[in-house]
């Protein structure tokens, strides 16, 4: 068993929020785009799975256990509607102020091209790193964390949910992470789309994961967290000195499908994950408890495990 360790610190991971919409019909501009067939599926389908009512629930049960740190990794809305945004500020707030809680954009918050201030981009005090700058990737510290800020969210074609980082942003991430990794901090990678193989469909997957994958395997991550595929996942990826864990969450507002509740299938109805994270003799020691909307309507932990993670020495660069 470690020694106790120090710095100790507390992190919940949130993802997929899809905030409820506003009634009411589309704009003219919505009936020739992809916006036209999403906000069927909303009417039809999603916005009886994504319930206001159970983000309130989770809300509440996240900040009880008060964590030092919110990360939301995106699809906030669900149209990218103007509206969308102006109601989203309120459901961020409740989470805490913007030094206390990081966000990045998911594809269903660019779902159409945007100008540059319809978007994501109004939530630049939740994106801005340390720097002071809105860009991609950006980084924030919060001692003895370093949360590194992807952007995966594009415009694409109807019927798909793909996404992509492009290669000047993959190549800065290497550059940030070797950064980072030599001032001895536990950094953690925020994206939207996971970076595995087979973990989303290729209509919905990231283009250009393998580049991501590269650039974490050269120069090195104690963490990789997302969301999007509403479903609770986890796997890792190759790194400079082991594996690097990758975390996905289920949708927040979620409640339990009929497609989720076949058999064989995983419940993926709302949940949350709170990552205490301790350095130790050895490096890192990371424990998540993952917070679940059970079937009586409150959250619970519906399970707990923990890795460990040697730490990268100072002043020592791991970039290839």
């Amino acid at each position: 068993m470690n020694a106790p360790g120090k710095n100790l610190f507390r992190l919940a991971h949130l993802s997929d929020l899809h905030l409820p919409m506003a009634d009411g019909p589309p704009s003219w501009s919505d009936v020739f785009s992809k916006r036209l067939f999403s906000r069927i599926s909303w009417r039809t389908k999603r916005r009886h799975i994504h319930r206001p009512e159970v983000l309130d629930l989770l809300f509440a049960d996240l900040l009880a256990h008060e964590p030092d740190h919110i990360a939301v990794t995106g699809d906030v809305t669900n149209l990218s509607l103007a509206d969308e945004f102006d109601r989203s500020f309120g459901w961020l707030e409740r989470l805490g102020s913007s030094e206390s809680v990081t966000l990045i954009p998911g594809n269903h918050d660019r779902l159409v091209a945007l100008k540059p201030d319809e978007g994501p981009s109004r939530w630049q005090r939740w994106m801005r790193g340390d720097n002071g700058r809105a860009e991609f990737p950006f980084v924030r510290v919060r001692p003895p964390v370093a949360l590194v800020g992807i952007n995966t969210a594009v415009p694409t074609p109807l019927f798909s949910a793909s996404g992509r980082a492009g290669a000047d942003q993959i190549a800065a991430l290497g550059k940030r992470l070797a950064e980072l990794g030599a001032q001895g901090l536990y950094r953690i990678v925020l994206i939207h789309h996971p970076i595995g193989e087979g973990i989303a469909p290729e209509r919905k997957a990231l283009v250009d994961r393998a580049a991501v994958r590269a650039a974490i395997a050269a120069a090195g991550a104690e963490l990789v967290l997302h969301g999007h595929t509403h479903t609770a996942d986890f796997y890792s990826v190759d790194g400079p000195l082991g594996p690097v864990p990758v975390i996905g969450v289920p949708s927040a507002s979620a409640i339990a499908s009929e497609r989720e509740a076949r058999p064989g299938k995983v419940n993926h109805a709302a949940r949350w994950h709170l990552m205490q994270i301790v350095e130790t003799p050895a490096g890192w020691r990371t424990t998540v408890n993952a917070r679940r909307l059970s079937p009586s309507g409150s959250f619970e932990t519906c399970g707990t495990f923990a890795f460990d993670a040697p730490k990268v020495q100072a002043n020592l660069s791991i970039a290839s």
